[in-house]
């Protein structure tokens, strides 16, 4: 019998294992890969500076890759870039992940790797047990106080859960990104001009309703992360667009390759319900803009995993106990997270001309987009530069979507920082309202959310 069991040793879970192991519960952390693989994950592998210092958390320097001073996006046509500042790092994704294992691991945490969730026990409105098989073995039953799913995109735990639960909640194919990616060895390094920034390339026609980028992974340029997201249920093929658009132009060995799907949505309604909770992809907390999961994912694992915490010291968890996780996440994240969305969806109808066209005539700056990145909002002072410049370049209707974008971007942040309820009785009804919101926001603007996933 454990206190928690976490299915998944993805950041999320490794994090949320590593604090619960810390202040001296039992956890039973499982993971489908060996142990040596554990870390290895396809993603940007770029994580702002600020996620750690939120947390408290200080990792080493042997597995920091290079350090960024910033963001750069460019226009389709390579013309045009914004510059926004902030520290940045890029991690060593393997590294990282083996040093919060050790970690982990070192306070007590008992590992099944290799093992795969097969099954969900439920008695009486709450999860009596997990079954796990490993690889070529048999089945263990693993019982706990409380279960954490930190399994990624396509949730093992919760999709096996109650279809009435609120934490059950199946998104739809357009709120994922289907991603590719390769570490590359180049031939020839990037430009100086480059090295020290996280680079973002807006184009539709390489990376339809999301983007490409080149992340710098040494000082001198000579190793990149490059890779692309499109839109879920596009039809689009990540691995072919790179073959055709990007393969060509980065040149060198291979490091590593490998594809993966990526959660850019509003967070769940609720990461808590009975004795379970979520976190990292498997609970949406991946910024919708930037797909950017590493930071948020550590933040959402240190609240849940501290509250819980402290509720096991006093009882057995339930959702009544746990709800004040849902209040902090929002807090932090949440909130802006789910005003994101928003501006995602109307991002990804825009045409290579139209960025094209934002970011030659500087409709936003560098400090503008760190803003909205920030506060999740286009404020005032935003709407009102860019009302003054589509004005005098004459682009009216773009004025009159941007507007409509504010509006719900303010609705939104209103739904969730106001009027998000105190406690479990209210969410079925609020997360209708949520709903309703959101496809009244579609229709408005023409984005075809498209069918709910299956899986």
């Amino acid at each position: 019998m454990y206190d928690v069991v976490v299915v998944g040793a993805g950041v999320g879970g490794l994090y949320s294992s590593l604090v619960l192991a810390y202040k001296g519960f039992k956890v039973a952390l499982v993971e489908s890969k060996p142990r040596g693989k554990i870390g290895d994950k396809t993603c940007g592998d770029a994580i702002g500076v600020h996620h750690f210092e939120h947390i408290g958390l200080q990792i080493p320097d042997s597995v920091v890759d290079h350090r960024y001073r910033g963001v750069k996006i460019k226009s389709p046509s390579e013309e045009h870039e914004i510059i926004v500042p902030g520290e940045g790092i890029s991690v060593n994704r393997v590294g990282f992940g083996q040093w919060l294992l050790k970690n982990a691991l070192d306070r007590g945490v008992e590992l099944y790797d290799e093992h795969f969730l097969v099954g969900v026990e439920v008695r009486e409105g709450r999860v009596s047990s997990v079954k796990v098989k490993k690889t070529g073995g048999r089945v263990v039953d693993l019982r706990a106080r409380f279960y954490i799913d930190a399994s990624g995109a396509r949730p093992a735990l919760r999709t096996r859960l109650p279809e009435d639960w609120p934490i059950s909640e199946r998104p739809y194919e357009t709120d994922f990104n289907l991603a590719y990616r390769e570490v590359v060895e180049l031939e020839s390094g990037v430009s100086e001009a480059d090295i020290h920034y996280a680079v973002i390339y807006l184009n539709a026609r390489v990376a339809p309703g999301g983007y490409w980028w080149m992340f710098p992974k040494n000082r001198e340029g000579t190793v990149v992360n490059v890779g692309l997201g499109v839109i879920g249920g596009s039809g689009f093929n990540p691995r072919h667009n790179y073959d055709r658009y990007l393969r060509d132009r980065f040149k060198g060995r291979v490091v590593h390759a490998g594809g993966g799907i990526v959660p850019t949505r509003r967070p769940l309604p609720t990461m808590v319900w009975s004795n379970v909770g979520s976190v990292g992809d498997a609970a949406y907390t991946v910024n919708p803009v930037h797909g950017g999961g590493i930071g948020s994912t550590m933040e959402a694992a240190n609240i849940l995993a501290t509250h819980l915490a402290n509720v096991l010291e006093q009882g057995e968890p339930d959702t009544g106990n746990m709800w004040e996780v849902n209040l902090k996440y929002l807090e932090a994240y949440g909130v802006k997270q789910a005003s994101l969305d928003v501006l995602r969806m109307y991002l990804q109808r825009l045409s290579n001309d139209d960025f094209d066209w934002i970011i030659r005539n500087r409709l936003v700056d560098g400090s503008a987009v760190y803003d909205i990145g920030v506060k999740g909002s286009l404020g005032d002072r935003v709407v009102s530069s860019i009302s003054t410049v589509i004005k005098l370049l004459g682009r009216p209707s773009l004025l009159g979507e941007l507007r409509i974008v504010r509006n719900y971007m303010n609705k939104v942040t209103t739904l969730y920082r106001d009027e998000y309820p105190r406690s479990p009785e209210g969410i079925r009804s609020w997360a209708s309202r949520v709903e309703e919101l959101f496809d009244e926001y579609a229709r408005l603007i023409g984005f075809n959310r498209g069918p709910r996933v299956k899986w």
